[in-house]
């Protein structure tokens, strides 16, 4: 998972973006965007050369070293207006009934005064009447939204099931694109997600989303950015989509997918009176149908279908997807490695590098591995072992162990078995047998040793062999295996068919069974 630093300056090395928008996206000034992007001009700083730098390095080139100044504290400018507008109360009322009883932080700020307060206050309400539209260009940005309509199918049990209705809306073509997935699970919806954009066969560069609670933790205010879910973060960074939460209760940042869901839902209504789905797959296709409908209806704006100007303006600006799809998966931000570089993950240790003792990793848990990152970059892979409760067995890469604990480790008798075993199953038995008559690891380590230097002088199956007859013979000791290799082990006998008996004298022959006048008696 990429870090906030590293995506930082991605964005500062995309000549694409001005200082405004990278900025809005970081909550930066643009000022200091300036600034950040002489910096790393000055640093020979490129987009190949990101992998190159760790994270301590990035910030140590983009942040100054200097303490910043202290500021003002800032109200929450849009409410002021709001208030001064339906209220009417001038602003000396609101100065000091609201502004000055807002509570001061230990961090250096004061408060402003009167005069810069009405100055900036009166900049506001100049600009207020007038209305901004954005201007979107192809390809850039997309938004996405739950529609309040919930469609239902009837089970096989006669059962309805409602499910919900995901929408992604393109704002420069007004295109729309659905998925109707099983609930607003972070799982379903990154599923759905997932589904929509191999349907596009590509992505945007940013998403504006609502604060949903699969990929908002905390919702964006006044004062604060709005803190995404790591796990819904690294489905963004898989697909290099950067995103924009937009405000609560504030639909009008995200008013052009607001409209296109009563749109799509009323589509979708219509189709579903006639219909009984029985299943989700059904569902989608009565979506789909929907859908095409809707995007298919000219538009008198620009007297085309939002299809046609998605597929001639747009289609081709959308980003390529990766060749890997994204691999949903739980992840652990923040776990400090301990001594034995281990980390815990449920119920089971799995192993880390050494180096990283001390440092702090993530842990992706996906159906089938356990990934670790340190600094954005991937440090261990393990296939992830799911057993009952009392199976506390670790997880163990020789290669990320010292070498002194690497020969340790070795004499471990669990791995001794498993060595034996995956040369021979029959070496397997043999070593297992030596351990539970021997119990010394290092005696039966120092055999398995000294056998496998010689397996290429005697050859699997002769080895193979060797420890059958050992273990028929009862005799589980290094001499005996070494005596049995030097003289070649047992060959088994191969079975040798009798040869027929003759006939004797009181067998009756063909001529006793014959038919003639004569045979009566």
């Amino acid at each position: 998972m990429k870090s906030d630093i590293r995506r930082l300056a991605e964005h500062l090395l995309d000549e694409s973006l001005n200082h405004t928008e990278v900025g809005r996206l970081f909550n930066k000034h643009r000022d200091t965007v300036r600034r950040m992007r002489r910096r790393a001009n000055a640093h020979d700083l490129t987009f190949e050369g990101l992998s190159n730098q760790t994270d301590a390095q990035l910030r140590n080139i983009l942040f100054s070293s200097r303490l910043r100044r202290t500021r003002c504290i800032q109200p929450d400018w849009d409410a002021t207006v709001q208030h001064l507008l339906h209220t009417g109360d001038n602003m000396l009322d609101y100065y000091e009934d609201y502004y000055l009883k807002q509570p001061v932080s230990g961090d250096g700020k004061r408060y402003m005064s009167y005069s810069h307060f009405a100055k900036q206050l009166s900049k506001l309400l100049k600009r207020r009447a007038p209305e901004y539209r954005h201007d979107y260009r192809p390809g850039e940005v997309m938004q996405i939204d739950f529609a309040g309509f919930q469609p239902s199918y009837t089970s096989a049990g006669g059962t309805q099931i409602k499910c919900t209705l995901l929408l992604l809306h393109f704002p420069f073509s007004q295109y729309c694109a659905g998925c109707i997935i099983p609930s607003q699970k972070r799982s379903d919806s990154i599923y759905g997600l997932i589904r929509i954009f191999q349907t596009l066969d590509g992505t945007a560069k940013r998403v504006i989303l609502d604060n949903f609670k699969a990929a908002i933790d905390v919702a964006r205010g006044p004062r604060r950015e709005a803190k995404i879910n790591p796990e819904f973060r690294a489905f963004l960074d898989h697909y290099h989509i950067s995103p924009d939460p937009t405000r609560g209760g504030e639909a009008r940042d995200k008013g052009a997918v607001e409209g296109i869901v009563k749109l799509a839902q009323r589509y979708l209504q219509r189709i579903l009176r006639d219909q009984q789905p029985r299943s989700i797959g059904d569902l989608n296709e009565l979506l789909q149908t929907a859908l095409d409908r809707l995007n298919e209806k000219v538009m008198r704006r620009w007297k085309t279908s939002r299809a046609a100007r998605f597929q001639a303006r747009e289609m081709q600006c959308l980003r390529k997807l990766p060749e890997i799809a994204y691999d949903y998966g739980v992840w652990k931000v923040g776990i400090k490695v301990q001594r034995h570089y281990r980390v815990h993950v449920d119920g089971r240790d799995y192993s880390v590098p050494f180096s990283l003792i001390g440092e702090a990793v993530s842990i992706k848990l996906t159906a089938a591995t356990v990934e670790m990152y340190h600094d954005s970059s991937l440090v261990a892979v393990h296939a992830r072992r799911i057993g009952p409760p009392d199976d506390d067995t670790p997880v163990i890469d020789p290669s990320h162990m010292p070498k002194n604990h690497r020969a340790m480790w070795r004499q471990n008798p669990d791995n001794l078995v498993d060595r034996g075993t995956r040369y021979s199953p029959n070496l397997g038995r043999f070593i297992a047998l030596h351990l539970d008559k021997n119990g010394n690891p290092r005696a039966t380590y120092n055999m398995l040793k000294r056998l496998l230097e010689t397996a290429s002088v005697h050859g699997k199956a002769t080895i193979d062999a060797a420890c059958v007859e050992a273990i028929q013979r009862n005799q589980i000791d290094p001499d005996t295996l070494r005596q049995i290799l030097a003289r070649g082990p047992l060959k088994r006998k191969r079975y040798q068919p009798l040869p027929p008996s003759t006939p004797s004298e009181n067998i009756r022959g063909a001529s006793y069974y014959a038919e003639g006048e004569n045979d009566a008696v």
